[in-house]
This record gives C-alpha cells, sequence and structure tokens, in this order.
C-alpha cells in the first residue's frame, strides 16, 4: 500500500526530531563517528546484536590482550546504537559529508575494505559488460579484477616507461588523447596516478581530455589523499584540483587512518551518483568496523587541524634522510626529484618515496631488503631488482632517518661490492614485455582452463592476474597473450627474490592459460 502524504510527512519530521537528538555535530572540529561511539558507552547501552564480543562487556575477546580494550570498545555496531536502525542520526553520512568539505569534493564514500574496493566500484560505476574503458596499462591489480567485475572492454594506453631508471610513469596527454580518439564509444577513462615511485601524470590535461569528449576520468590516486589537506610546496596538486571526477584515496597511505580504510570522492556531475551508490552497496560489507569507519573520520580530523605541520614533518624527515645518504652513503644512487620531475608527462613528484639505487654495490633490492630486515630490523614498503624505496611519513623524525642510514652505511660496508653487477640478467623493458590482448579479462577468467608448463604457455591466453608485489601492477592480464619474453621476465625476476599474486602457481612451474 502506498503511504500516504500525512503519514510520509509525520516521518519526515521524525526523521528531522531524531536527527538533532543524535549525537553528531557538522563541523570539521567534531568526529561524528567517535563522538557517537562515546556517546553509546555514556548512555550504557546494552544491545542483543553482534558483534559476538559486545564491546568486551562479558569475557574478554583474545583481541584485547594486544590491541587493548578501547579497539574493542570501538569494534560495535553502527545500527545497534551507535546509530538508529534506520540511520537516523545520519552518523556516517555527517562524517562523510565532512570529509567531502574538507577535500573539496561533491560526495565521498568510506571503504573499510581499502582502495581496491573503491576501484571495483568506480569501475563499475562508469562502464558495464561490453561498455569500453580507456585506461593506464601501468595499473594496480584491483582495476584488473574490476574489469573481470564488470565485464568492461579495456582499451589500455601504455604509459610513459623510463629505460634508464626501468620504471613506467603516467601516460603521456597526447597519447590518451589518440586512444579517445580511435575509441570514441569509451564511456570513461582511467589512470593511476601518482605512482609508486611518487611521480604524479598531467591529470589537468588527462582530464580536459576526456571531458572534450564528454566522459568523464576516474584517477586511482591512492598515494596522493594527503595533497588535498594542505598546500605545501614540495607536494604535487591532488587529482580532484585537477579535474578529476572520481578519485580513490588511500586514507592509512599518506593519512593516519588505519590500515584497509579508503574514499571514493566524486568531483563532479559527470558520475551518475545513485548507481555509484548501488554498485558501492554491492561491494560493502553489510558489517562495515566502526573501528576503522572512526578512524577515517579522525584522520580527516587530525589533517584539517595539522595537516600543514604534519606534511612538513614528513617532507622534512625526507630531505634529510636525502642529505645524510649522500654525505653518508655514497656508494648508493639516491634518485633526485628534480631528475624524475625532468621525465616526460611528470608534472610533479612527491619527495617522500625516496628511491635508494642497491644495483651500484652489487645488490638488488631484494637482497637489501632482506638484510635491512633480518640484520637491522628495518623495513621499506617497495624493493624491485635495482632499488629499495623507504616511504617516509609524519611518523619519521631524526632518530628513525638515523637508524635507516646507520643500516644501509652497514649493509654497504658488509655486503656491498660497489661497482659490481647484480646477478640479475637484463630485464626486458615493458615495451617489450607488452602482448597482445585477445579476449575480454571477464571472459578469460570463466573460461574452460587448464595448466601448463612455462614453455608451453607461450602464445597461450592467459587465465589469471600475475603480479609482482610491489608494486601491484600486473605483468600479464587476464584475456593477454604469453610470449617467451614475458615468461623469461616473470622467472628471471622470481628467481632473484620477486614475490607474485594472483599466480595459481606462485612458483611458476606452471601458467593457467585458457583451453584451445
Amino acid at each position: 500500500m502506498e503511504p500516504t502524504p500525512v503519514k510520509k510527512a509525520v516521518n519526515r519530521v521524525k526523521a528531522s526530531i531524531e536527527q538533532r537528538r543524535g549525537p553528531v555535530e557538522k563541523d570539521q572540529r567534531a568526529a561524528p563517528i567517535a563522538d557517537a561511539v562515546g556517546a553509546y558507552w555514556e548512555r550504557d547501552t546494552l544491545t542483543f546484536g553482534i558483534p559476538a564480543h559486545n564491546g568486551g562487556r562479558g569475557p574478554l575477546p583474545e583481541v584485547a590482550k594486544w590491541a587493548g580494550l578501547d579497539a574493542v570498545r570501538t569494534d560495535v555496531s553502527m545500527s545497534h546504537g551507535v546509530d538508529t536502525r534506520d540511520r537516523a542520526w545520519q552518523v556516517q553520512s555527517t562524517a562523510q559529508q565532512l570529509f567531502a568539505e574538507a577535500v573539496g569534493a561533491k560526495q565521498v564514500l568510506f571503504s573499510t575494505n581499502g582502495s581496491s574496493m573503491n576501484v571495483h566500484v568506480a569501475v563499475m560505476t562508469v562502464a558495464g559488460p561490453g561498455d569500453t574503458l580507456v585506461l593506464a596499462r601501468n595499473g594496480h591489480k584491483s582495476a584488473f579484477a574490476s574489469l573481470v567485475l564488470s565485464g568492461a572492454r579495456p582499451i589500455y594506453v601504455d604509459p610513459y616507461y623510463d629505460e634508464q631508471l626501468e620504471i613506467a610513469l603516467g601516460p603521456l596527454p597526447a597519447d590518451f588523447a589518440a586512444i579517445l580518439d580511435a575509441h570514441p564509444e569509451a564511456r570513461a577513462g582511467l589512470v593511476f596516478t601518482p605512482s609508486y615511485y611518487g611521480t604524479s601524470a598531467d591529470v589537468r590535461a588527462l582530464a580536459d581530455a576526456c571531458h572534450e569528449r564528454g566522459i568523464p576520468l576516474v584517477t586511482d590516486d591512492a598515494w596522493a589523499l594527503d595533497y588535498a589537506f594542505a598546500d605545501h610546496p614540495a607536494l604535487p596538486e591532488g587529482a580532484l584540483a585537477q579535474g578529476s571526477d572520481l578519485a580513490i584515496g588511500s586514507v592509512h597511505k599518506t593519512l593516519s587512518g588505519l590500515a584497509q580504510t579508503s574514499v571514493l570522492s566524486i568531483g563532479s556531475d559527470r558520475i551518475d551518483s545513485e548507481r555509484l551508490q548501488l554498485c558501492f552497496e554491492l561491494e560493502e560489507s553489510t558489517s562495515a568496523s566502526t573501528l576503522l569507519l572512526s578512524s577515517i573520520d579522525g584522520a580527516r580530523r587530525q589533517f584539517v587541524r595539522e595537516g600543514r605541520e604534519l606534511l612538513d614533518r614528513a617532507v622534512k624527515a625526507a630531505r634529510l634522510l636525502r642529505e645524510r645518504l649522500a654525505a653518508e652513503v655514497p656508494e648508493l644512487r639516491v634518485i633526485g626529484v628534480d631528475e624524475l620531475a625532468s621525465r616526460p608527462g611528470v608534472t610533479g613528484v612527491d619527495p617522500t618515496h625516496v628511491l635508494i639505487e642497491t644495483a651500484p654495490v652489487g645488490l638488488t633490492g631484494y637482497q637489501a631488503d632482506d638484510w635491512l630486515r633480518d640484520e637491522r630490523h628495518v623495513d621499506v614498503e617497495l624493493v624491485d631488482h635495482r632499488r629499495i624505496m623507504p616511504l617516509v611519513s609524519f611518523a619519521h623524525g631524526e632518530q628513525e632517518i638515523d637508524r635507516l642510514v646507520s643500516a644501509l652505511r652497514d649493509l654497504v660496508d658488509e655486503h656491498g661490492e660497489p661497482g659490481s653487477d647484480t646477478d640479475v640478467a637484463r630485464l626486458p623493458s615493458r615495451r617489450e614485455l607488452r602482448t597482445e590482448q585477445a579476449m575480454l579479462p571477464r571472459d578469460a577468467v570463466f573460461a574452460a582452463t587448464e595448466a601448463v608448463k612455462p614453455r608451453q604457455a607461450a602464445g597461450r591466453i592467459s587465465a589469471e592476474l600475475i603480479t609482482p608485489y610491489p608494486p601491484g601492477i600486473p605483468a600479464i592480464a587476464p584475456g593477454e597473450l604469453i610470449d617467451e619474453p614475458l615468461i623469461a621476465y616473470l622467472e628471471e625476476i622470481v628467481a632473484n627474490g620477486a614475490f607474485l599474486e594472483g599466480a595459481a602457481d606462485a612458483s611458476l612451474g606452471s601458467f593457467r592459460v585458457v583451453t584451445e
């Protein structure tokens, strides 16, 4: 039966009253989710719902022994007392509105399943089965997973590949525009910036290329959420400010949120917000962690309040690291910010991504990482066949920088051989590794498959997403043809310490291919 106009009006009034009675305040100085959790305990709310540990009221959950009782008390259900059953207090929605206001977005959604989930949602929002999506080929594996989930048809744009440094940067705007012209049926563009190596693509030019053709640009700028909170002269401009229509940012990567937290930000009316919400609900947990959600909320408040100071601390620590390495460990080459900034298509460089070449002392990044971790208990964010990349954050000061520099000095003294080569054979460039897309990723994943020996895989269609990690960029995606250079490349990096995700056989004893 259709509700009467009177009943609808009564419900609206009731909702308004409930909101005013609620525990949240729409103010950047507030933290609505944390405030609502605090109010929950102040009321001494008793719930007979999930989670089963009930905030630690009964027998102490084992996790409290290492995470603390406060973490357990924050892990309470949003719908069983933190907010009302029908969300009338608007606890999470208010927190999301405050976040949108802080970063200059039209709308923001909170994810407790990381930016990986947000990439899935973003792609499903702009492209469905059979729709064409133009995307840079240096995407995170979550983007390729989203092609399987959405059924979209990818048209890849190769990023600029620096042969000297052996790193993929962003796609050049001219190349991106040319692919868009060749595929006028494209529904959207997708790029990944900044790169893991801290280089930002020309988002403004890429956005213009999309907008001139009437389609949105989606940016996976997971490493750049902090740029939106402080106009710091040493940091690049954020993607939303440059015209991104839908941006993905990891709260735990650059802000102070807990791991697995991310936000999805709408930048323009080119995004169908209702479809976005529906796709988001397909992917999000129905039991999203209030603890994780509150950390997103808290990170926003903290960076609104003191973001400039926190980012300045990170930038100064990174500068100190570069200066001390140049003076105290000159055998290791540190890639300069200006050197990266001079590369084609690079419009900004994040100095907190410090690229340290270990190859000049005869060590791969894998060997250096293993020694640093095992002998000095120092770990770094990224390693590859020729370098390590410590990620410097606001958490690092002089003491931490001193420990890292001392560890690297010891590494060179004890294991380095300046002027020698590493054991890694010459690796093909990304251009040599690019192969033909013979099948839609979704079709390849769900096709009949078989496992074959590496040398038998050449010329076959991959049914798996083989991803050296880090940096998490697939070497071969489902639906692409496997060839000899690719097989040799994967075998070489695995032999030298790389870790592969997505491969059915991580040892590469076999490849999963589409049955002929």
